[in-house]
């Protein structure tokens, strides 16, 4: 049931929208909140989580303060850092700005009134940025999120969108749900619908030397090695649905999800990785030093090592 949890917060909409700015509680154990976003810039590390919670650490997370001052109480979904701007995305098409390392935060963009999820964020530079979400929203800016541009991936479909990844200066790839996703040649100017091997939806993917590997319900994990035109569908040992994924110093690809799942990825195969002890589900991860590697997810964030 716990995996349901965490599987309703990344699609649903938001229920309570409210004209009133309220701004995120700060709270002795915010560190246990459930996280669903983590970022770093190599000198510090970043996650976002549920209630507004905005967890910042500047030592590869041994020690976490909470930021201070966040506008919102919504749920945050995903977050992008550059230098030391960061966005952070969320419910209610929620869209946060701090541009300086988190000290001080304000609402680029909302519209409570839409009732709906952003579910992931990327910036390139400082300017250039994407947001995409709940029924094939799809936001662009030139500047940084002073000004979003408000528009759909697709005017015929309206899939939840759950993330997009950049592939080099013009393709960049969107997996949606019900087996979508989407790919561009002229870096996110028009975009071209794609039917996934299976029909389920995909809830993250990443870039690994030239493959695209996607993941996502009940342990299922695709690779492309050729932008999208095929997908080998690989042997999962697990039924567990897998939320996010990153890249080890050592060059493999490790991805997470529902009760503990952990996979490791290498040579187009995936293995599991057995932890003497789990934290439920977990929704992210990223390697920071040695074999350490920051957890989020339902329980919090911890680290823990990964050989």
């Amino acid at each position: 049931m716990k995996n349901k949890i965490i599987f309703l917060i990344l699609i649903s909409t938001s229920l309570l929208a409210t004209d009133i700015q309220e701004m995120a509680e700060v709270m002795p154990n915010f560190q246990k909140s459930l996280y669903l976003g983590i970022v770093s810039n190599n000198t510090i590390v970043v996650a976002v989580g549920e209630r507004g919670h905005i967890g910042i650490s500047d030592d590869y997370g041994a020690t976490w303060t909470q930021a201070k001052s966040v506008p919102t109480k919504t749920t945050l979904t995903a977050v992008s850092m550059v230098s030391n701007n960061i966005w952070a995305v969320g419910h209610d098409t929620t869209i946060l700005y701090s541009p300086d390392a988190g000290k001080s935060w304000s609402v680029q963009f909302e519209d409570k009134d839409r009732q709906m999820p952003l579910l992931d964020v990327l910036f390139i530079n400082e300017s250039d940025g994407f947001a995409i979400g709940a029924y094939g929203t799809y936001l662009t800016t030139f500047d940084g999120g002073k000004n979003w541009t408000d528009s759909l991936i697709s005017t015929e479909e309206d899939y939840h969108l759950n993330k997009i990844i950049r592939i080099d200066e013009f393709k960049y790839f969107v997996v949606a749900e019900a087996g979508k996703a989407y790919r561009s040649f002229d870096a996110g100017k028009n975009w071209e619908s794609l039917e996934l091997p299976y029909p389920g939806s995909m809830f993250g993917a990443i870039k690994y030397q030239d493959q695209i590997i996607t993941y996502g319900l009940r342990g299922h994990v695709l690779v492309s090695s050729d932008f999208g035109e095929s997908f080998i569908q690989l042997d999962s040992p697990i039924l567990d649905s897998l939320f996010g994924a990153a890249q080890t110093y050592t060059d493999k690809v490790l991805l997470v999800g529902a009760n503990g799942a952990i996979l490791q990825y290498k040579n187009m195969a995936v293995t599991k990785v057995d932890l003497s002890k789990s934290d439920g589900d977990y929704t992210g991860l990223l390697p920071i030093k040695n074999h350490d590697t920051i957890f989020i997810g339902e329980s919090g964030i911890s680290t823990k090592q990964i050989r």
